[in-house]
């Protein structure tokens, strides 16, 4: 009996485990998904958020915090599509091909493009880049203010909104 009890929990804890890294690895499996999106979003991110004086965000490591979102991978896959289009439209093999500022180009036309599609990418990725690169413990520790957002807090915060 205890052979059985203890073969039942290790096979749901084995089975659990198994279930959990397919289901954060199988994202790179999936058919329009493949390196090429990695890496062109690593290249967004990083112009995104260059840092400056700061680490910047691919240097910290955002865009696999960007690329781990499955409920993103249609956008990125669609983005990735267009940025490529448009680098091929000027002669460049894919957007990876561009310099530095034909790339900053490219998002800014991305920004201001009618194509939906576009548009939804790079406000995604703004802001989830954003949100984990302003959350990120190196970035947050440069900016040493402690107090509440609000001189005086959140008083009322108790009660329901008005």
């Amino acid at each position: 009996m205890r052979r059985r009890v203890f073969i039942a929990i290790f096979g749901s804890a084995l089975l659990g485990g198994t279930a959990l890294l397919w289901r954060n690895l199988s994202l790179f499996w999936r058919p329009g998904f493949d390196l090429h999106i990695a890496e062109t979003v690593k290249a967004l991110t990083g112009l995104l958020f260059p840092g400056d004086e700061l680490p910047g965000a691919a240097e910290l490591g955002i865009h696999d915090r960007v690329l781990a979102m499955a409920e993103l991978r249609d956008a990125m896959a669609d983005g990735v599509g267009w940025f490529d289009q448009r680098a091929k439209s000027q002669g460049a093999a894919n957007f990876l091909a561009l310099d530095e500022s034909a790339r900053s180009a490219a998002i800014e036309a991305a920004f201001a493009s009618r194509d939906e599609a576009a548009k939804q990418f790079v406000v995604l990725l703004r802001f989830y880049a954003g949100l984990n690169y302003y959350s990120h413990p190196t970035v947050k520790a440069a900016f040493p203010y402690t107090d509440p957002p609000q001189p005086e807090g959140f008083a009322d915060f108790q009660d329901p909104p008005r």
